[in-house]
């Protein structure tokens, strides 16, 4: 892979990976539909504000559109409902250690839908590292216990699959998208779904009127989610679909590392040994990927 792509995924990477520490902070006086109803709500406000002040037109072929309200579905409200509702349960490290599972059912999906993203012998065996360590990261006999923890750990396998998902309807269907309009209506259409959600669920979204809180949010809104969906709308035109979710397998060192830094959670051996095949995993995946020489 180039350099630039590199720059991106890492750029990508920490956007994400403060979006799990974030939810902890929030989750102490916050319900979990509640802050992502929010998170998405201020994205796309965000967003909408600015593609009126640089005068774009949101127009795009309703079939598009119908697309693309689809993904504000499968990529956000989906995904971000079950990892704040999983991290009740778990830590935001474990969560995006989790989460990573997403790059290897990306790439599952991807080989068998793109010529260009197939799967080498290489880039399963990758596969087949990664998903062992994702694994070992969450432990053996937890996989199988039924438990409060258990339940937090599964729903974040829920949103590895829907990004996967996702990540391959993206690329197949909605070539010809600026990236920028696709990150606006995908945002605004992903605020309708958790409108209707967290009223159902929760009630009347309040988000308690902390300092922290609202700081938190705006950062997960803004940073986390408008900048970060901007990345990645460019990263799966440049790279890919199979590359663009190695930012999963990228961002738990950054969220383990904020996690010890605020919270001084510590960090398991299962977890280090999890993350060290994880690392084996994205090493010889992203070795069998093809470079594309685009640059930004």
């Amino acid at each position: 892979m180039t350099i630039s792509v590199w720059a991106l995924l890492l750029g990508l990477s920490f956007a994400f990976s403060l979006s799990f520490s974030l939810a902890e902070v929030l989750l102490v006086n916050n319900p979990p539909f509640t802050i992502v109803f929010y998170r998405l709500a201020i994205a796309s406000v965000f967003m909408l504000g600015l593609m009126r002040m640089m005068g774009k037109s949101l127009r795009v072929p309703r079939g598009q559109l119908i697309l693309l309200f689809f993904v504000g579905f499968a990529n956000n409200a989906l995904p971000f409902s079950a990892i704040v509702y999983g991290q009740q349960y778990i830590t935001g490290g474990l969560a995006s250690i989790i989460n990573a599972n997403t790059a290897f059912f990306t790439m599952i999906l991807a080989c068998m839908v793109f010529a260009d993203e197939r799967l080498t012998t290489r880039r399963f065996i990758g596969i087949i590292l990664g998903i062992c360590g994702v694994a070992v990261a969450i432990g053996v006999s937890e996989l199988t216990a039924l438990s409060a923890e258990n339940i937090g750990q599964q729903s974040v396998i829920l949103a590895t699959l829907s990004y996967a998902i996702s990540a391959v309807v993206v690329r197949k269907y909605l070539k010809g998208v600026e990236s920028l309009v696709a990150v606006t209506l995908m945002l605004t259409s992903s605020s309708i779904w958790m409108a209707g959600v967290v009223l159902v669920m929760e009630g009347p979204p309040i988000l308690t009127p902390e300092i922290s809180g609202i700081i938190s949010i705006l950062v997960m809104a803004l940073f986390s989610t408008a900048v970060a969906y901007m990345l990645y709308f460019a990263l799966i035109e440049r790279a890919g679909a199979g590359t663009t979710m190695l930012v999963t397998v990228l961002t738990p060192p950054f969220a383990l590392s904020v996690d010890w830094l605020i919270f001084r959670e510590s960090i398991g051996a299962e977890q280090l040994i999890g993350f060290v095949f994880i690392a084996v995993g994205v090493w010889m995946v992203a070795r069998s990927l093809p470079s594309r020489g685009v640059s930004w």
